[in-house]
């Protein structure tokens, strides 16, 4: 189960591997992951550090030789003097992964889109990402995340999970989503309450670690919620970046298809530019005052 005990916990929010915490909070580069009691912290998809407990305060730090090179990174993090040496060699291992780590824009996406719901709260957003490369028996998702709607949000609320696939410009994976959806599902199926089990855990430890960039009484309310367990309220959702709206590779009759077309979301987002998507103001005034709600507190 993806989860870090109390102690590394309390060490990682407040002791001496804080630092690095705090750093990648302040650093838009970075992206703290919680596993199976270790951490990854990604740069640009590739993994800057797997940080994992040992035994007491000793911390096993694993990083790949080819960016490390002439770097004095230590072996293990057991207090405030090893902790300060491997982030003085933050720097430079990003460095190092920005010249010889693999590219993929679908993985910087990715941390593009954890980074404008989880840190930006003058975004208000309503979907919240909780982990990233989320593995399931068919497969594995981009992203699991929470959905709070911002028009019916109150404290202490059952809220439904999100899984999301992330596909960049023409992926050529888009023309068969809907079959990759459909082995998704039945492969959770059976496992649904333990994965929403699971996103909760990590949820809550990320709150506590300060890995949601919100208002303090939004983060406040965020620490009440619970996940439903039940498969019928997941969304999940379909993030395409730079896709041309003049490509038929996306086939929506056959996603409308599904048994669970109705838990289906799609998301189009990211830079490229057609005529498609720069819409003439009057008809975003139109859309606009048919989707207003009620001003939430939250």
């Amino acid at each position: 189960m993806r989860k870090l005990s109390d102690a590394f916990l309390a060490t990682l929010k407040s002791g001496f591997l804080s630092g690095i915490t705090r750093t990648v909070v302040a650093d838009p580069d970075l992206n703290l992951e919680i596993r199976d009691n270790y951490i990854n912290v990604y740069c640009k998809g590739a993994s800057l550090l797997k940080l994992a407990e040992v035994a007491g305060p000793r911390y096993k730090v694993e990083i790949h030789p080819k960016f490390t090179a002439e770097l004095d990174v230590p072996v293990e993090l057991v207090d405030l003097e090893t902790t300060a040496r491997f982030l003085a060699c933050v720097p430079q291992l990003k460095q190092n992964i920005a010249v010889l780590g693999k590219r993929s824009l679908e993985i910087e996406y990715e941390q593009i889109l954890i980074r404008a719901n989880n840190f930006e709260p003058r975004n208000n957003s309503e979907y919240f990402i909780v982990d990233r490369q989320y593995a399931v028996a068919a497969g594995r998702f981009d992203l699991i995340g929470v959905f709070w709607d911002r028009c019916r949000r109150r404290r202490n609320q059952e809220v439904p999970m999100c899984l999301m696939e992330l596909k960049c410009a023409l992926n050529q994976d888009i023309a068969d989503i809907g079959s990759q959806l459909a082995r998704y599902y039945e492969a959770i199926k059976p496992m649904a309450a333990s994965i929403a089990e699971e996103g909760e855990t990590i949820f809550r430890q990320k709150l506590e670690l300060g890995l949601y960039k919100q208002r303090s009484e939004r983060i406040e309310a965020l620490k009440t919620l619970t996940f439903a367990r039940d498969i019928a309220r997941f969304q999940f959702v379909l993030v395409l970046v730079d896709y041309n709206p003049n490509s038929a590779m996306l086939d929506l009759a056959s996603l409308a298809q599904l048994p669970f077309a109705d838990q289906v979301k799609v998301f189009f987002g990211g830079f490229a530019m057609w005529q498609q998507n720069v819409k003439p103001l009057a008809g975003y005034l139109m859309k606009y005052r048919s989707t207003l709600c009620p001003k939430s507190s939250s």
